[in-house]
């Protein structure tokens, strides 16, 4: 693919307020930047529980807006915070947010380098 993969690892303990925060900006940083294939590491951060369904949906409706469609995210997540019924992802393409959630840096990568598909509109009508 034509474009550099983007990586960004974050580190530390916090809240997951702070969390949200330190990917928003990495978020806004990287669309500003221009990067249209971003990977961002979280499985050194601590401090914080899985997320319920409440914040799961805020944390994407603001990621949503912050990368505004320009670009492809990958997320590395340890298991212990993934939601396993994918609902954080469902959302983010129903709100045009190109991002997944791994637990390796390998499947990220590999689908950061997969190409858009074909289509990318709602189904055509007969």
């Amino acid at each position: 693919m034509a474009s550099e993969i983007e990586v960004v690892r974050l580190e530390g303990e916090c809240t997951f307020g702070q969390a949200v925060d330190d990917i928003d900006a990495c978020l806004r940083r990287a669309r500003q930047d221009g990067v249209r294939r971003l990977l961002i590491d979280i499985r050194g951060l601590s401090g914080f529980g899985k997320p319920d369904v409440a914040a799961r949906m805020g944390m994407v409706r603001r990621w949503a807006a912050s990368a505004g469609g320009a670009m492809k995210v990958a997320m590395v997540s340890p298991r212990s915070l993934n939601d396993g019924e994918r609902f954080d992802i469902v959302l983010a393409k129903a709100l045009a947010f190109d991002g997944d959630v791994f637990e390796t840096e390998e499947d990220a990568r590999h689908w950061l380098d997969q190409a858009p598909a074909l289509w990318t509109g709602p189904p055509p009508v007969f």
